[in-house]
C-alpha cells in the first residue's frame, strides 16, 4: 500500500493551505509575521526592505507595514486574506497618499482580474517615481511541513522602474524639497525646522560626532555607523512627531515622560519613544528628552541600558 500523501513513485503530494489556516488572524498574526520576515517578501520583489513601523497611523486609519528600501524610498505594504476587494484598494491609495509612498505593495491570497487591471493602470498613469506591486501569498504544505510563497502578479514596467530608481537615488531631500515635492504645509515645516535646529545645537554643545540626515519625509540625527538617535517625522497628514530611540520601553527603563501635555507614543518595532501633534512655533524643549536618552547612545554600536535602569520587565 502506498503511504498517505505520496504517489506511486514515492513523491510527496504538494498541498495548499489557506492563509487563515496557517496564521490564524490577519492583523494579529500575519502582519507581525510579515514584519519579522520582510526578507521573504523583499526577495520576491527584488528589494532589500527594512521595517520602519507596524500599524502606522495615517489619519484615522492604520497602515499594515511602513518600510524603506536600500535606496531610501518609502515602501508601504497592505495585506489581506482571501480575494482582493475594493475596500483594501481604497485603503492602499489612502495610505500611499498619506505616506507619500514611492513603492506600494498589495499582498493578498488571490487577485481579481479587475484589481490586477487597476494595478496595471496605476503603474501606467501615476506620477514618475511611484510604483505598484500586486503580490499573491500562498502556503504550500508537504506532509506536516509548511512554507509560504510570494508570487508577484503585477509590477511596474521594468524600463520605467529602472528610470524611477535612478531618479530616487539622485534625489536630495531638503526643506525646500519637502515643500515643493512632498507639499508639506508651512506650519509643519516650521515645527520640523525648529526641532531639528534645537537638536543640532545640543549635539554641537555636547561636542558629539552625530550628524543630521535628510530622508524622504523625515530628518534623522545619527550616530557613527548610521544609528538613528532622534527622528523628526513630517510624513503624510499626521502632525509632526519627535521621537528618540531607546533600548527598551520607557516604563521598563523607569523613565518619566518629559512632555506630559503631549500625546506620548511608543513604537515597539522601531524602539521609538515619541510625541506627536506638533505644529508651527509651539514645540517642546528638546533638551528635556535629549538629556534622558543621551547616556543610552554610545559613540557607536548598539544601544545600551543604563546601570540605574530597573530590572528587565515586559517589553524589554
Amino acid at each position: 500500500m502506498e503511504p498517505v500523501g505520496t504517489d506511486r513513485f514515492g513523491f510527496k503530494v504538494l498541498e495548499r493551505v489557506t492563509a487563515r489556516t496557517a496564521w490564524g488572524r490577519e492583523a494579529s498574526d500575519f502582519t507581525p509575521w510579515l514584519a519579522e520576515n520582510l526578507d521573504r517578501l523583499g526577495g520576491a520583489l527584488g528589494l532589500a526592505l527594512s521595517l520602519r513601523a507596524v500599524e502606522h497611523p495615517v489619519g484615522r486609519f492604520y497602515l499594515d507595514l511602513l518600510c524603506e528600501d536600500a535606496r531610501g524610498r518609502t515602501v508601504i505594504v497592505e495585506n489581506q486574506f482571501e480575494r482582493t476587494d475594493h475596500d483594501h484598494l481604497g485603503k492602499l491609495l489612502t495610505y500611499a497618499s498619506g505616506t507619500a509612498a514611492d513603492v506600494i505593495v498589495w499582498v493578498a491570497e488571490s487577485f481579481t482580474d479587475e484589481h490586477l487591471g487597476a494595478v496595471a493602470w496605476l503603474n501606467d498613469n501615476t506620477m514618475p517615481g511611484v510604483g505598484f506591486y500586486a503580490v499573491r501569498v500562498e502556503v504550500l504544505q508537504i506532509g506536516s511541513e509548511r512554507a509560504p510563497n510570494f508570487e508577484v502578479m503585477a509590477r511596474p514596467n521594468e524600463f520605467v522602474q529602472s528610470a524611477r530608481s535612478e531618479a530616487a537615488v539622485q534625489a536630495e531631500w531638503t526643506w525646500d524639497a519637502y515643500a515643493e515635492t512632498l507639499r508639506i504645509r508651512p506650519e509643519r515645516l516650521q515645527a520640523g525646522r525648529l526641532l531639528v535646529e534645537a537638536l543640532e545645537r545640543l549635539v554641537a554643545e555636547s561636542e558629539l560626532p552625530w550628524q543630521t540626515r535628510f530622508r524622504k519625509g523625515y530628518v534623522a540625527i545619527q550616530r557613527p555607523g548610521g544609528y538613528n538617535v532622534a527622528v523628526v517625522d513630517l510624513n503624510g497628514s499626521n502632525p509632526v512627531r519627535l521621537a528618540f530611540k531607546l533600548p527598551a520601553r520607557p516604563s521598563v527603563l523607569g523613565l518619566d515622560n518629559p512632555y506630559p501635555d503631549l500625546r506620548e507614543q511608543w513604537i515597539e518595532d522601531e524602539r521609538e519613544w515619541g510625541w506627536g501633534g506638533l505644529s508651527g512655533d509651539e514645540v517642546p524643549d528638546v533638551r528635556l528628552a535629549f538629556e534622558i536618552v543621551r547616556p543610552m547612545h554610545p559613540e557607536s554600536g548598539a544601544l545600551r541600558v543604563p546601570a540605574t535602569a530597573p530590572v528587565d520587565g515586559p517589553g524589554a
